[in-house]
């Protein structure tokens, strides 16, 4: 399983490449899991990394605010970590923008099925923005009815497809994962602003 990331610069690429060559590996610009353990990392970690689920924060007699704060809560334990595609991993690395919302659900008590962190990681489920938006258990709101909690759904300027989730923290402000890394950015700004719809997990 090789970890070549789309959001990688080509400074970083070529990083990659300077360390292969020193440590006398095959040049691909890519990290896999030879390169993983020689930085340091164990096997254990490459082959775990994608089964993370955050600790749930919440239990049956929480309120709807105590979930959403849940949800939020893990969120900012990201807050910085790099943006990387396809992955739904633990604060300790970092996150794409709905691997960054699947643990912030999974913390919150919910499981958004059939989405998950180790399907996020498998070869064509890199956008599982657009399948959290198409789960029929979210609901749709207005996007004048924002609320704290909801997520926001973006689509792709080119082709109409929704490529982009955030978490809406109020005072139009989200927080998501989105190149180079995670943090608070406005709802919408000059990199983002096709706004699809608004998802309500907690009703």
């Amino acid at each position: 399983m090789n970890r070549s990331y789309a959001n990688l610069n080509q400074t970083a690429v070529n990083k990659i490449k300077y360390y292969q060559r020193q440590w006398h590996m095959p040049v691909t610009g890519e990290v896999d899991v030879n390169f993983w353990t020689r930085m340091g990392f164990s096997r254990n970690e490459w082959f775990a990394i994608d089964s993370y689920v955050s600790p749930l924060l919440t239990n049956a007699d929480s309120t709807r605010a105590q979930h959403i704060e849940a949800m939020i809560q893990t969120a900012y334990k990201y807050m910085g970590k790099p943006y990387i595609v396809g992955a739904s991993t633990s604060p300790a690395y970092g996150t794409d923008c709905s691997g960054l919302v699947m643990q912030a659900l999974y913390a919150s008590g919910i499981n958004p099925l059939p989405s998950s962190s180790i399907r996020h990681a498998q070869p064509g489920y890199e956008w599982e923005s657009r399948n959290l938006w198409a789960n029929a258990g979210l609901k749709k709101v207005p996007y004048a009815q924002r609320q704290r909690g909801d997520l926001i759904f973006y689509r792709d300027p080119s082709n109409g497809l929704i490529w982009h989730v955030a978490i809406y923290l109020g005072n139009n402000q989200v927080i998501e994962s989105w190149p180079p890394k995670i943090m608070v950015q406005p709802i919408v700004n000059s990199q983002r602003s096709w706004i699809a719809g608004v998802g309500r997990p907690f009703i």
